[in-house]
């Protein structure tokens, strides 16, 4: 019995050992944006001041070297009305993500045990590829956001479920699934699997994502049943970039969700589930150009601080190398053609063009590095929008930062 004892003590002590060695790290970011939006009728009328104001704030807590938990949350309140400055606010604080990752290490390979909450490293973030390879973050400069840590995504997850990734040690690639329940667009439960590849090489990023869903309903012909699955949903998304960072490349966004497979409605796309962008990118000597087309949905549109149209056409010219005392400052400008109150598909189709407007803008911004892990950066927007009948002038100028830690 003694002997038992020893070795149930011995095999405690071990056990304990990493978790009394190890020396818990911490690390995160915070950031927002504060600003004015004013939309002035240039034929009469009432104009329209709004004051953008979001912001967010994450941290990673490293406890041991198998354990981890990270946490985002976001607030928002861009359509906070200057009229109602003193009196009433639409702001709300959202979770962003709560995670907890359980780590094994291997000679071959690491694998990742995860549980979560909320939005969970989506297509279109870089967040998977930046947690699972450490590459810097490539997305397009018209995508930035006030709520998100590292992009905008062009498919949005998000529910309450767990995840396994293995990442291969002796090749730059991950692979995996996630489970989860969350909720589709008409706010059912939604029983969801999707599988994940990604890669890195000096040629190429890729972050692959496919899914399955399918609604949980409880009632059959006005009937209670304990459960029952009739619908199929599919969904779909990538993030690529070809080429290199430092050179001429192509960055391909896509995402398409709920789109129904087996159901009442299967094989109907009606445009509610897409989003895309594709960006040519060249260096010249002096500066750099990407020429962008994108198409985004009205919530994914609510996140974004250059883009206010769902469909459009962008060219951006900027320099990012010049040098200051705490780091390289960048100075570029955004021209934009957007084509608003109308979804990608059935523009091509021709069949909503009736309900377009079509609006310009010119966005100057600059990039201001202040110390290591910090920066500010000043935009200034002026469109004029709707521009085929009672045009009107749009005025925007935020100003946002960003800090790590």
């Amino acid at each position: 019995m003694k002997k038992i004892k020893r070795l149930i003590l011995l095999a405690a002590l071990f056990t304990a050992t990493p978790l009394l060695s190890a020396t818990p790290s911490f690390s995160g970011a915070i950031g927002g944006c504060a600003g004015l939006n004013a939309n002035i009728p240039l034929k009469g009328g009432n104009s329209d001041f709004k004051v953008p104001l979001a912001g967010f704030a994450a941290i990673q807590g490293n406890i041991t070297d198998w354990f981890s938990v990270r946490g985002e949350i976001a607030a928002d309140a861009t359509n906070f009305k200057f009229d109602d400055i003193f009196s009433s606010s639409t702001a709300g604080i959202r979770l962003n993500e709560l995670s907890a990752v359980l780590i094994r290490r291997s000679v071959t390979a690491s694998s990742f045990f995860s549980g979560f909450l909320g939005s969970y490293e989506q297509i279109g973030s870089d967040a998977f590829l930046m947690r699972q390879f450490g590459i810097d973050p490539f997305s397009s400069h018209l995508s930035k956001s006030p709520v998100y840590l590292s992009g905008i995504p062009t498919l949005r997850t998000k529910g309450a479920g767990i995840s396994y990734i293995v990442n291969m040690d002796k090749a730059p690639i991950a692979t995996g699934a996630y489970l989860y329940m969350g909720r589709n667009a008409d706010n059912d439960w939604t029983l969801n699997i999707d599988a994940r590849f990604a890669f890195v090489s000096n040629l190429m990023n890729l972050d692959l994502l496919l899914g399955i869903g399918s609604p949980l309903q409880d009632t059959y012909n006005n009937e209670d049943v304990v459960l029952m699955i009739d619908t199929i949903t599919l969904k779909g998304g990538i993030n690529m970039l070809l080429g290199s960072k430092f050179t001429h490349s192509l960055l391909l966004q896509f995402g398409m969700k709920d789109v129904v497979v087996k159901g009442n409605s299967a094989g109907i796309i009606n445009g509610d589930e897409l989003n895309f962008l594709v960006e040519p990118r060249i260096k010249f000597r002096k500066f750099r150009m990407h020429f962008t087309l994108y198409a985004y949905d009205a919530d994914t549109l609510g996140d974004l601080i250059y883009l206010q149209n769902e469909l459009g056409v962008a060219v951006t010219a900027f320099k990012d190398d010049i040098e200051t005392r705490n780091g390289f400052l960048t100075v570029g400008i955004h021209v934009i053609g957007g084509i608003g109150g109308v979804k990608a598909l059935k523009f091509i189709e021709g069949s909503q063009t009736s309900d377009a407007t079509y609006n310009a803008y010119i966005t100057p911004y600059v990039q201001i590095p202040i110390s290591q892990g910090s920066s500010v950066e000043a935009m200034t927007q002026i469109g004029v929008c709707n521009l085929t009948e009672d045009a009107s002038l749009n005025i925007k100028f935020i100003l946002s930062a960003k800090k790590t830690f």
